[in-house]
């Protein structure tokens, strides 16, 4: 005992002399060894992140959060090909991986020549989990990045903290969470930045005049770019069900009769303006015979939208064979469209298993066309009504005054007359559009509605007083204000169609891009963070607020097949299949439609619904508590009708859908997404769902 004593004492002294040498020695060492010689710099930059990000908390170069190489291991599947100029990137929450923006997403590097397999390695400092999206991209001739295709799955990937030491394994480009609602294959296409989309639209009846051809020739059409240098896609959507998506023009052409639907889609760089040929044949794509070619410039694509009417050469002469009539839509990208980020899209962000939505048509319903409503349509006052009967949503209409001030209204104008003017009959009042007022004329104006052959003035109720839910002409701002945010909106744009007669619904002279802007700009500043649906029955405004912005879904409204009103001359408008197709050539979210399209099909829903698409069903049959009930049980996505207070939900619904506290943080990411905000107050990161899915 006594030498184990002796032998502990001495190593103590030894420890302790060894110590105090140490300590003396430490000044000199600092001279020569510092910590880039243990480090390297990729290594010092992730402290350096670490350190910025946590700067109140432990130093990056303690061993709680020493960086770790994170392994992205990636696969193309599905037939995606990229084109030469396109890349792959990945981007996240995380700084190192760009911070959800596109201009900082982290290149992978390309391990085959077939360009399917990408890998990157990097170093990432990660105390808590993080999420991230796989994306393709290009660069246009000024090195900004242009985004192609990206991950759209209504979660992230995520990576815990602690799965940064398990092998990466092998992630396939577009597939995430393939047993969870919102999950499995899904990609996004990039909306406009740096880039400007003209669509030439087979979409009538008739388009082509050929002499010695009958309307029953088949063609193959070949749209060919006049100048190659530059950096013009074109891609080709021929609707067909199930099959209507864009893709990329092959050699071969695509397949055209008088009657089907057909759109050429051209992406160009901003500031260039290209010439285009298209060639006519006619055969299949084995044997081809040359009919013709029409020729496209630049200075006939006039404004947002309109009409060519451009001669069909024989090839090669210049001999007019025939004519083509084709009409066009030119879409440019929003002001300031680079705040949006890669965080989330909310294009698809309408879970299948969500239960069948109530949805009061203008509020309580059409009033100035029907006695019966108590609340004037398209108020606050109707609308506030709705929630009261446990509606879940409002479907309300927009249009834009000639100073472009959005206003919710329904019909395209209404009638007036001079301010002491006495009033006889309906002969002593002119009709006025509101795109002929600014909102200052629009609120100064004596109104009166035609109802039921009889005069109604609505003067009264035309106030500037923001406090009067009951007034007419609110301004869009004041609706997404007032109205809780538990309460959701379809919000109709209204845009005066041509019907199938050649006679237009109106007239409509301001610009279309600017038109789709000002809502977009306006819903986003006062309308985000709350469930919220664009909607048109124009297919061109529902295709303008796709191609803008990422953070609103879109639906195509439609009459289809109706016997109560007169057929648009859009073919994509003239029945369910056509509005189904479109959705899908479009990547919206769905369509609502007219309850006559169903009435005695009930099942041809499913054509929607089966494609995971957002089906929703209007009209004054569905006042009708049991027509309303056959629809519910066939899961449709919602149902907008009148009279919610008597045929409504209220006598056995226990609450609005929307008022779940979980719903508002997720939508509320949309204000992130759209740059309005940097973040969701009292919001958590969402978390992959496990609930199954019902289609």
């Amino acid at each position: 005992m006594y030498r184990s004593l002796v032998v502990s004492n001495v190593l103590k002294s030894i420890s302790i002399l060894w110590l105090l040498l140490v300590l003396q020695l430490l000044p000199l060492c600092g001279s020569f060894f510092n910590e880039s010689s243990v480090f390297g710099p990729e290594k010092l930059q992730a402290f350096k992140v670490f350190d910025d990000e946590q700067p109140d908390q432990i130093s990056g170069r303690s061993f709680i959060c020493v960086p770790l190489f994170r392994i992205f291991n990636l696969e193309l599947r599905h037939q995606i090909r990229l084109a030469p100029d396109e890349y792959v990137a990945v981007s996240g929450d995380h700084p190192a991986l760009g911070s959800w923006h596109l201009d900082k997403a982290v290149p992978l590097k390309e391990q085959d020549k077939d360009r399917t397999k990408w890998y990157l390695r990097i170093w990432i400092c990660a105390t808590q989990r993080f999420y991230y999206r796989y994306l393709i991209y290009s660069r246009n001739a000024q090195g900004k990045r242009i985004l192609r295709r990206w991950e759209g799955q209504k979660v992230a990937r995520m990576l815990q903290a602690y799965e940064m030491y398990r092998s990466p394994g092998l992630d396939i480009f577009g597939e995430a969470y393939p047993t969870s609602v919102g999950g499995g294959f899904s990609l996004e296409r990039g909306w406009l930045q740096y880039e400007y989309v003209i669509e030439l639209k087979f979409i009538w009846q008739d388009h082509f005049l050929i002499s010695g051809l009958s309307s029953k020739t088949k063609f193959r059409l070949i749209l060919t770019p006049l100048n190659l240098m530059d950096d013009t896609r074109i891609e080709v959507s021929r609707y067909s069900y199930n099959h209507s998506a864009f893709r990329p023009q092959s050699k071969q052409g695509v397949r055209y009769t008088q009657g089907s639907i057909v759109v050429f889609r051209i992406y160009q760089p901003l500031e260039t303006y290209n010439a285009f040929r298209l060639s006519i044949y006619q055969g299949s794509k084995d044997f081809r015979l040359s009919v013709g070619e029409a020729y496209m410039f630049p200075e006939q694509f006039k404004g947002s939208r309109g009409i060519l009417q451009i001669p069909i050469l024989a090839s090669l002469q210049t001999i007019s064979i025939g004519e083509l009539t084709l009409p066009y839509l030119v879409v440019h990208p929003m002001p300031k469209v680079e705040a949006g980020n890669l965080r989330a899209s909310f294009h698809q962000y309408w879970p299948d298993n969500w239960p069948t939505l109530d949805v009061g048509h203008r509020g309580m319903g059409a009033s100035y066309f029907q006695s019966s409503t108590s609340l004037t349509e398209n108020t606050i006052e109707s609308f506030l009504a709705v929630e009261k009967a446990k509606g879940d949503m409002v479907q309300l209409d927009v249009q834009l005054t000639k100073d472009y001030v959005p206003v919710i209204w329904h019909g395209f104008g209404f009638y007036t007359s001079g301010k002491d003017q006495q009033i006889r009959d309906r002969f002593d009042l002119r009709y006025v559009l509101i795109r002929e007022l600014n909102y200052s004329e629009l609120k100064a104006s004596r109104v009166f509605i035609l109802k039921r052959w009889t005069l109604q003035e609505y003067t009264h109720l035309n106030v500037k007083d923001p406090s009067q839910n009951g007034k007419i002409f609110p301004k869009l701002s004041e609706v997404y204000e007032t109205l809780p945010k538990t309460l959701g909106l379809i919000v109709e744009i209204k845009w005066p169609q041509l019907m199938a007669s050649g006679v237009l619904e109106s007239s409509q002279t301001l610009n279309k891009n600017v038109y789709v802007d000002k809502i977009i700009q306006t819903t986003i500043q006062y309308g985000c963070g709350r469930p919220l649906i664009f909607a048109s029955f124009d297919a061109d405004v529902c295709t303008m607020l796709r191609l803008k912005q990422h953070v609103f879904p879109v639906i195509l409204m439609s009459i289809g097949d109706s016997r109560i009103w007169d057929p648009y001359m859009d073919l994509r408008a003239q029945s369910f299949q056509e509005a189904v197709n479109f959705a899908q050539s479009a990547e919206i979210l769905g369509s609502a439609m007219h309850i006559e399209n169903f009435q005695s099909k009930h099942q041809l829903v499913n054509l929607g619904l089966d494609l995971h698409q957002a089906v929703f069903l209007w009209g004054n049959h569905l006042q009708d508590e049991q027509l309303l009930e056959e629809f519910r049980v066939l899961d449709v996505t919602g149902l907008i009708y009148d009279h919610m207070d008597k045929v409504g939900p209220a006598s056995w619904k226990r609450s609005v859908f929307f008022r779940a506290p979980q719903l508002l943080e997720l939508f509320g990411g949309q204000c992130v997404v759209s740059g309005n905000s940097t973040s969701i107050p009292g919001a958590k990161p969402v978390k992959p769902t496990i609930w199954p899915k019902l289609r």
